[in-house]
């Protein structure tokens, strides 16, 4: 980024130092005193936005120098390898399995059967109590269809960092120069500064949050977000549930007395004929909590402190507030 810094800014900085010298040259040709004292003043300005301008360059260093030694990488790089790897390692693994265990459950909740003597038979749910699961399982995929919308977001905003920053701080140090735009020239410069270093840097502060967090649970040496289905979500050593259309499926039967097909064996095709337990849906609740941090809390908490620290900067530049 030091390098798409330094061309528009030094051009910015040369093309003002060519219009004061214009300004110089053209006072002491009409002998006007009144654009000469013109000329001192912008001169001292544009030497003040220099000032400020190897400031930003200055935090920018800082920030990529504290990023390295805490991640190995700058800040922005890092950062994006976080999110990245949160998407791609935890949000599309979960919301694909969810998606699958959806489909399952729909499909048993809506399998039918007739009961009991021909004349007499009743029509019923094969296997009940599965409306109040799919309920959950799609409040579950809807947080993680959040979630990932979240996690995009962030990345496209430091793209889009990578790509403007250069542009909001040479466009500063341009309006820093003009009387009437002096103030919105501070704001961004600060801005630019802030974007470029602070932000960044705050993020990769978060990731090391999360890999500290995942040490002292014990759960590894560093921040894994695959919330993984459990293989066998609706239990082995369930009771038997064995309807006739079980064994047609399958196409096979145990050693029971009534030669009915087990949880165990069905499962080696549907993995839904047992009944479901709820709090097998445990791992999602655990991976959506986990996920909320870096998707949501972290980066609204990092925002804050930019935000704030714009405001505060921008005052304390221009003595105003």
């Amino acid at each position: 980024m030091m390098d798409a810094y330094l061309p528009l800014a030094v051009a910015t900085i040369a093309l003002l130092a060519a219009y004061i010298a214009l300004l110089h040259m053209a006072s002491r040709a009409f002998n006007r005193p009144e654009m000469t004292a013109y000329a001192n003043v912008e001169l001292q300005q544009l030497f003040i936005s220099v000032i400020i301008f190897v400031i930003a360059l200055g935090a920018f260093e800082m920030a990529n120098m504290a990023g390295t030694a805490i991640a190995g990488e700058p800040p922005i790089d890092a950062s994006l390898r976080f999110l990245h790897k949160t998407i791609n390692s935890g949000v599309m693994p979960a919301y694909m399995d969810l998606m699958s265990l959806d489909i399952k459950l729909t499909f048993w909740s809506a399998l039918e059967g007739r009961q009991g003597p021909t004349v007499w038979n009743f029509i019923a749910k094969q296997v009940t109590g599965l409306e109040p699961v799919i309920s959950v399982v799609r409040v579950l995929t809807f947080t993680i269809t959040t979630f990932f919308g979240t996690l995009s977001a962030q990345v496209i905003v430091f793209y889009l960092i990578q790509a403007l920053m250069p542009i909001f701080l040479s466009a500063g140090v341009l309006l820093r120069f003009f009387p009437p735009t002096r103030d919105a020239g501070v704001y961004l410069i600060v801005f630019a500064i802030s974007f470029s270093s602070m932000f960044p840097l705050l993020f990769t502060i978060n990731a090391q949050i999360m890999d500290e967090m995942w040490r002292l649970q014990g759960l590894g040496s560093s921040y894994d977000p695959y919330v993984a289905m459990p293989p066998d979500l609706l239990g082995s050593e369930a009771p038997e549930y064995s309807p006739s259309w079980v064994s047609e499926i399958v196409g096979s039967t145990t050693g029971s007395p009534t030669g009915a097909t087990t949880t165990s064996q069905a499962i080696g095709f549907f993995p839904f004929v047992s009944f479901f337990r709820f709090y097998l849906l445990g791992p999602f609740f655990e991976g959506i909590a986990s996920l909320s941090l870096p998707a949501i809390f972290l980066p609204a908490i990092a925002m804050s402190i930019t935000i704030s620290f714009i405001n505060a900067l921008t005052k304390f530049v221009t003595g105003k507030g």
